[in-house]
């Protein structure tokens, strides 16, 4: 490689006697490069000693060396070794930059993550807290109105007085109330997850809608249910839970469609909800902060698509092989 440099570097000197250290500016460059602004400028002085070396020996005229080594080849030179060293240094920096803003960036995911998993807990905690409170308070209530009811009932009965049939009636609406009382608590307490199958602890999502709502809902299953953990139940279950809610108490949705897909290790849940008096949802109404976070808890995409004739239609998809991992 030095017996290349000193050929070009006579070839050039031979044709070109504007200064000897133009055919050293690639090279000072380079250094410039690779041992920043320092290191090349250094390497001035360095190859202006080769150069005089190498004219010496090729030439030995002493004016032809002088005439070689004209100012304007030194100010290439110097500009040529600061700029690509300059460069090279705010490369570096940059680099470092984009090394720390990684390191902040993993460390603020990780902190995201311990506390998007502590909001769960809590949201857990606050429902299962509601829901206690709901079947130990409301439920218990009911269930005395519905002895006093059935009391008078009997008595009405007894005396065959005319308003039995009212009283029967009043009885019958106190048992369906505790009924939905019951689902509603059941929903919000953990320990369904652990009794029912996905599919019936759908159903009985759905059945409780239908009756405390004028939407019409309508179920179909396509594959084996699935055995998922726990938090994985529970988590989607929210999820469906929540988009459902929102369609109908928000924006009164008449129709809603949910289709379970169950494949292998992987569950797809389609919403489709028609029929709306008002404008349709977009996805960030029908999407809150929470149902993301459930969603990436459980290894879980979402797409929502808004149809052509009003509606939309809003997919979970659950890789469970993924999350078992």
């Amino acid at each position: 490689m030095v017996i290349i440099y000193i050929m070009a570097f006579i070839v050039i000197t031979s044709e070109r006697y504007d200064s000897a250290l133009i055919a050293s500016i690639a090279l000072i460059g380079l250094c410039s490069w690779l041992y920043r602004v320092r290191i090349g400028l250094l390497s001035i002085i360095a190859f202006l000693l080769l150069n005089t070396l190498i004219l010496y020996f090729a030439s030995g005229d002493l004016y032809f060396i002088l005439q070689s080594f004209n100012p304007s080849g030194i100010i290439l030179s110097i500009i040529s070794a600061l700029i690509i060293g300059l460069i090279r240094e705010s490369q570096d920096k940059l680099d470092e930059f984009k090394s720390t803003l990684a390191l902040r960036v993993d460390k603020a995911t990780t902190e995201l993550d311990k506390l998007t998993q502590q909001l769960i807990e809590d949201d857990e905690k606050e429902r299962i807290r509601i829901g206690q409170d709901i079947h130990d308070g409301v439920g218990q209530y009911l269930t005395g109105m519905l002895l006093y009811s059935e009391a008078l009932s009997l008595k009405l009965k007894e005396a065959q007085h005319s308003e039995t049939g009212l009283a029967e009636r009043m009885t019958q609406r106190i048992q369906k109330c505790m009924q939905n009382i019951r689902k509603l608590s059941r929903s919000q307490l953990p320990l369904q997850f652990t009794e029912m199958t996905f599919k019936a602890t759908l159903e009985e999502m759905i059945e409780y809608f239908s009756e405390v709502s004028l939407t019409t809902f309508h179920m179909e299953y396509e594959g084996d249910d699935l055995n998922m953990p726990t938090s994985t139940t529970q988590n989607l279950f929210r999820i469906i839970h929540e988009t459902i809610y929102s369609s109908i108490s928000k924006y009164k949705a008449k129709n809603i469609k949910i289709k379970l897909t169950t494949k292998e290790d992987h569950c797809l849940i389609s919403i489709k909800a028609t029929n709306f008096p008002s404008n349709t949802p977009s996805l960030n109404e029908i999407t809150s902060k929470i149902m993301q976070y459930r969603l990436r808890t459980i290894n879980g995409n979402s797409t929502f698509h808004t149809l052509p004739n009003g509606g939309f239609r809003k997919e979970y998809s659950i890789d469970l092989k993924k999350g078992k991992k």
